[in-house]
């Protein structure tokens, strides 16, 4: 059926092309008249007999506006609309640099304590929570001391227990000061002990000596062996060293060799003989076999 324009019954009706954000929110066309010039949309057009064809009014005023759409149409075309906003190509572009941005962010870095003295912090080094809790709440937890998870320190790849060490301090909260030898942490300065990976399994207390960190004169961290070394009784000599050999009991020594090679030919001819008995089985004078 030819369309005809509701407006002057004219049968010039030309459609119009869609631009493209009408298409992605799939508008319907629009029609327009080229005898009259009026534009419609398409439910002016639409021949079913539950929808009136517009008639302008006994005065000669503009046309009444055209029956509204389904609400199939409707929802469809509100769907329609609002993916097109979302494929805009100005939001795409911000999602696609959050992501970006979201994808490069720098791993949480802390440094790690293994005790705290008086004015000596012995430090481990830096290290990474390894947790699968949310970056947000990790953070949190850092910053008010409470983090109970994983830690792995420098490239050794080893996930060790919080609890082994005394504070993960969060990187900007603590502060290096000439070659590494001193930190400003709350507001006060401290000296820095370097402890060796030897030390970080350690549950007993460490001292702090005068070494060598990285080619340069520093205080390192060891293990107190003050109280072994208290508990040792001076002047008291050991005792007889004791030998082990292989072969023989605990302590006890191995017998002669020329007793063992004795034996060892009274027992290599023994057997079982014809009547029954065990032992040596007598050979002939020559040697060439048993009698």
């Amino acid at each position: 059926m030819r369309k005809c324009c509701p407006h002057c019954r004219s049968y010039g009706v030309v459609k119009h092309r869609r631009r493209l954000w009408r298409r992605l929110a799939r508008r319907p066309h629009t029609y327009s008249c080229i005898d009259c010039g009026a534009t419609f949309p398409l439910q002016a057009l639409d021949p079913s007999p539950d929808r009136a064809v517009l008639q302008p009014d006994r005065d000669g005023d503009s046309p009444p506006c055209p029956p509204p759409a389904p609400r199939v149409r409707i929802a469809a075309r509100r769907a329609g609309t609002a993916l097109a906003r979302h494929l805009s190509p100005t939001r795409i572009a911000k999602r696609l640099a959050w992501l970006w941005q979201w994808l490069r962010r720098p791993p949480i870095e802390v440094w790690v304590v293994k005790q705290i003295d008086d004015d000596i912090l012995h430090l481990c080094g830096i290290g990474t929570p390894c947790t699968e809790q949310r970056r947000g709440v990790v953070i949190e937890a850092l910053r008010q001391g409470s983090y109970r998870g994983g830690v792995c320190i420098g490239r050794t790849g080893a996930v060790l227990n919080s609890r082994l060490f005394e504070a993960l301090i969060p990187l900007d909260a603590l502060q290096l000061e000439s070659a590494a030898a001193c930190a400003c942490w709350e507001g006060r300065s401290w000296r820095i002990s370097h402890v060796p990976q030897r030390c970080w399994l350690h549950d007993g207390r460490l001292v702090a000596h005068l070494g060598t960190v990285n080619d340069r004169a520093g205080l390192v961290s060891s293990e107190d062996v003050s109280t072994i070394r208290d508990s040792v009784t001076p002047g008291v000599t050991p005792g007889d060293p004791v030998v082990f050999l292989a072969g023989a009991a605990r302590g006890d020594p191995l017998p002669p060799s020329h007793e063992v090679t004795a034996s060892r030919r009274q027992t290599q001819d023994a057997g079982w003989r014809e009547d029954g008995s065990w032992g040596r089985i007598p050979r002939s004078p020559g040697g060439s076999g048993p009698l």
